[in-house]
């Protein structure tokens, strides 16, 4: 009868373990969005690493990103942003329009621009994307 107990407490205690294991995973694993190239998005920030002491990356998980639309005044699916310190803005074409995702990625086939950027080297209004950033 106590091999019985014994065995049944084991049991549950290792049922319940495996539910707060599977609920922590669920609470903490976050799915990011990603750009064209698979990196992650990052919000803006001023925050500074002090480990690197380079601008903190903050991700910016699915699940905020309405909100963090919303909050920006950015439209929805916005992926690509400059920011100026905390704040994303639109980039914006060697005319001075903003840019969204959608226009951003017609832009770049236009003039065979680097997929990614969002600032350009405005020549004689032919956009060219700057190396190195």
């Amino acid at each position: 009868m106590q091999t019985i107990k014994l065995t049944l407490i084991l049991t549950s205690i290792l049922g319940l373990t495996a539910c707060i294991d599977l609920g922590a995973r669920f609470m903490y694993e976050q799915d990011y969005l990603e750009t064209d190239s698979g990196n992650a998005v990052g919000r803006c920030t001023t925050e500074i690493n002090p480990a690197t002491d380079r601008l903190l990356f903050s991700p910016l998980p699915e699940r905020s990103a309405k909100g963090y639309w919303e909050d920006n005044n950015l439209p929805k699916g916005t992926l690509y942003f400059i920011c100026d310190g905390s704040t994303p803005l639109l980039p914006k074409d060697c005319q001075g329009n903003e840019l969204t995702t959608p226009q951003l990625r017609r832009y770049w086939k236009k003039y065979d621009l680097m997929v990614g950027s969002v600032e350009f080297d405005c020549h004689n209004g032919i956009p060219k994307s700057y190396k190195n950033r």
